[in-house]
């Protein structure tokens, strides 16, 4: 919850087999310090569940996505609309305004990584479901990736935007699956965005777990 530049968040830790409440706690804050509460209910809940983080998962939950608030909001709000985008009658009004949203975050911050990857999706879904199937969204989406890739060429995000790219503008499903693959050695848990018609056969087709190597 937002008043002013006050913020409210409360979080709480509930073990689903149960429905036991096993944490909670709320948070008032200055706006300013809001990615500072992300990382604070991460590191908790990973504490309550005696979770043990590797150096890079730490890295992650400490480093904020931006330091510019402004360009934060216009990424959490275009974020929406690319999830409504999907079923909605209103799909490349929304998928048009969030790429604009996003593309004003990343002007305001260039370095801000997760609002390229965004960026990119919203630029390939256009491509994909020919709302815009023209050249310039393509080599929208293409620049959009090749920056988050240039950013952090480690993350799995960043391999995640680029199995979207090749899966929604070039239908190249093996490299596609490949770079699902290494996606996943980052962010095992994490679903959202993943192409599913790629994901299924993986495993099968790059032949082996590069998160091993």
């Amino acid at each position: 919850q937002r008043a002013g530049n006050r913020v409210r968040v409360n979080a709480q830790l509930v073990d689903a087999r149960t429905d036991a409440h096993l944490w909670a706690q709320t948070y008032d804050r200055d706006l300013a310090d809001v990615f500072a509460i992300q990382s604070e209910i991460a590191k908790t809940i990973a504490d309550q569940l005696r979770a043990k983080l590797s150096p890079s998962e730490k890295t992650a939950i400490e480093r904020p996505p931006t330091a510019d608030l402004v360009a934060f909001d216009l990424y959490t709000r275009a974020k929406s609309l690319l999830l409504r985008s999907v079923f909605a009658a209103r799909a490349k009004d929304n998928l048009l305004e969030a790429a604009e949203l996003l593309q004003q975050a990343v002007t305001r911050d260039p370095a801000f990584f997760l609002g390229y990857c965004q960026l990119a999706a919203a630029h390939n879904q256009l491509y994909f479901i020919n709302l815009d199937h023209t050249p310039a969204r393509l080599a929208a989406a293409d620049a959009a990736v090749q920056t988050a890739l240039r950013l952090r060429p480690e993350a799995g995000e960043a391999h995640l935007a680029l199995a979207q790219h090749l899966y929604r503008t070039f239908l190249d499903y093996a490299r596609a699956r490949a770079e699902i693959a290494l996606a996943q050695c980052t962010l095992p848990n994490d679903s959202m965005g993943w192409p599913w018609p790629v994901i299924s056969t993986a495993a099968r087709d790059v032949g082996k777990n590069p998160c091993a190597i």
